[in-house]
């Protein structure tokens, strides 16, 4: 079973503003099908982080660079 972020922990795993994310979803640009509303709540799976960082890439918005050793 998947593990369930909320908008601030799929954020801080990427190194990005939470708002930056949000807006994702008010824009449609990430899906609101898979990504839940529970309580208040949008829940998103862990395997969905990467496609919210491509899409916070094609926004130019800045994530956290993940470098190596």
């Amino acid at each position: 079973m998947p593990r369930l972020l909320s908008v601030s922990e799929a954020a801080r795993l990427l190194g990005a503003r939470p708002k930056d994310v949000s807006d994702l979803f008010y824009r449609r640009e990430l899906r609101d099908d898979l990504c839940l509303i529970v309580a208040g709540r949008r829940l998103i799976p862990d395997g969905y982080v990467e496609t919210i960082a491509a899409a916070l890439r094609r926004r130019g918005r800045p994530l956290r660079q993940r470098g190596g050793a």
